[in-house]
């Protein structure tokens, strides 16, 4: 196969060579990923129209003229294995509970469509996939009809047909299940596609519930990534994959447990330390700074502390937290005071009242010294 590249040009998404006509299918037409492969020894990494010309941008360069063309068939098989099986899922909504399919996208990892329902029920989810897979094993037929736009108006089409849509129509039919307008690549016989398999489900756009799936090899892969965990796990916890749920359950109820009991042991040792850090607070003018730098749950306690004390006037406490500074004082206005430490220091940040924050690349006698600059000036 044989192509003739008109010009190449430098763009933002790279070198791009320009052709009127192409075999490469591009991306984002009718839902779908686009075609890969190379033009003579370059690979093509993304492919679009624009004004009637298709775009490829390409991995190096490459000079105008005519080339041979590989296109990679296989990536093709599982773009028709995903773009049909996506037909079926959505018909298989529409039976079991009359949801419509407002757009599909198909990504390198999996697909998506968006059902013009939220919430979705859980058992509408199972009954959809079990009637999908139903319609793969049957190995039914898939079949391209091209028919004038009138025709095409009045068969019992999935979807209505677009406004936009002139002339002649490519119509694609799932054999006794689905009949829809399409461009995209299909395969002949559904049980091609393997299976499909629903990951999970969210919310969009306010009322609409986006379906993410997988078909094809991809849903083979997806399977044994997922077996290939649990079996990790299931080693790590010492348990078997049944009683899992169970395990994870006990842990995490355990972890909950230590971590109240972490946090008391932090306030605890907090009231402790902060009768020791004021009695060494470093004084500046008629303020008593008090810095700390350590764990952050203990950080976290001294800045309570702070907040809730009544005999904490004209303190400030500063506690270090990786790569940032917080600041709390019931008596000075911290706010204020971190926006006139900022040139100073060349940070960023800012705050309320009472507590705030600065990011900086400062030491602790970096930042001292800009205090004792801005209260003593």
């Amino acid at each position: 196969m044989r192509m003739k590249i008109e010009d190449v040009v430098k763009t933002e998404d790279g070198l791009v060579a320009i052709s009127s006509e192409s075999p490469f299918y591009p991306d984002g037409k009718g839902g779908q990923l686009g075609d890969r492969g190379r033009i003579g020894y370059v690979e093509v990494v993304r492919v679009y129209e624009k004004d009637g010309r298709t775009f490829h941008v390409l991995k190096d360069a490459l000079d105008p003229g005519e080339y041979e063309v590989w296109i990679d068939e296989e990536r093709r098989k599982e773009i028709a294995r995903h773009h049909t099986a996506q037909h079926i899922l959505s018909a298989s909504f529409m039976k079991i509970a009359n949801m419509k399919t407002l757009s599909f996208h198909m990504g390198e990892d999996f697909s998506t469509i968006d059902l013009d329902v939220h919430p979705l029920p859980e058992d509408i989810l199972k009954k959809a996939e079990d009637l999908a897979n139903d319609v793969i094993m049957e190995n039914r037929s898939v079949i391209e009809h091209i028919v004038e736009r009138e025709e095409a108006l009045k068969l019992p089409l999935r979807k209505p047909l677009s406004d936009k849509v002139k002339g002649r129509v490519r119509i694609i039919e799932v054999e006794d299940f689905d009949l829809s307008a399409c461009a995209g690549f299909h395969v002949r016989r559904t049980g091609e596609i393997g299976m499909v398999k629903i990951l999970n489900h969210e919310k969009v756009k306010g009322s609409l519930t986006r379906v993410h799936f997988v078909a094809g090899k991809r849903a083979l892969e997806e399977y044994r990534k997922r077996v290939d965990v649990l079996n990790r796990l299931s080693k790590k916890l010492t348990t078997s994959i049944d009683e899992m749920e169970m395990r994870i359950d006990i842990i995490l109820e355990d972890f909950k447990n230590l971590r109240g009991d972490f946090e008391k042991i932090s306030e605890e040792y907090a009231r402790f330390l902060f009768k020791k850090l004021k009695e060494r607070a470093e004084r500046i003018g008629n303020i008593e700074v008090i810095y700390y730098d350590g764990f952050k749950s203990v950080g976290d306690a001294l800045l309570k502390i702070l907040e809730r004390s009544n005999d904490v006037d004209n303190i400030l406490l500063i506690v270090k937290t990786g790569g940032s500074y917080q600041m709390a004082s019931q008596s000075l206005e911290v706010g204020k005071l971190i926006k006139e430490l900022l040139p100073k220091v060349k940070g960023r940040g800012g705050g309320g009242k009472k507590i705030g924050r600065i990011i900086a690349d400062v030491d602790h006698h970096g930042l001292i010294d800009a205090l004792r600059e801005t209260i003593e000036k």
